[in-house]
């Protein structure tokens, strides 16, 4: 899977998911399998529950966090494509009804 600056991402709206901490965790029934997401993990999952740009998620971690915009990309573009693999997250035409 292709993530660019430019994909647009949404995530699954009929995942259960509970606040934790200063995290989440979402149940993927269909995976059989739960995730807890850290406090930046977290951002990322809450940004996501509108369709939203790969480079507007970076741009609002680069001004909540000190990382610099290389080591963010390298970090999050992996997360991103995780959460896209166990369908926790789709990515979508900004012409394609939700």
């Amino acid at each position: 899977m292709i993530v660019t600056i430019d994909s647009v991402l949404i995530r699954d709206q009929e995942l259960p998911t509970a606040d934790f901490d200063d995290g989440v965790v979402v149940l993927s029934v269909r995976g059989g399998a739960y995730f807890g997401f850290n406090r930046v993990a977290t951002e990322i999952w809450r940004m996501l529950a509108e369709p939203r740009r790969v480079g507007q998620i970076f741009d609002g971690l680069l001004q909540r966090h000190d990382v610099d915009a290389d080591t963010l990309a390298r970090d999050v573009t992996p997360f991103l494509r995780t959460l896209i693999e166990h369908r926790l997250v789709r990515q979508i035409d900004l012409e394609e009804p939700r």
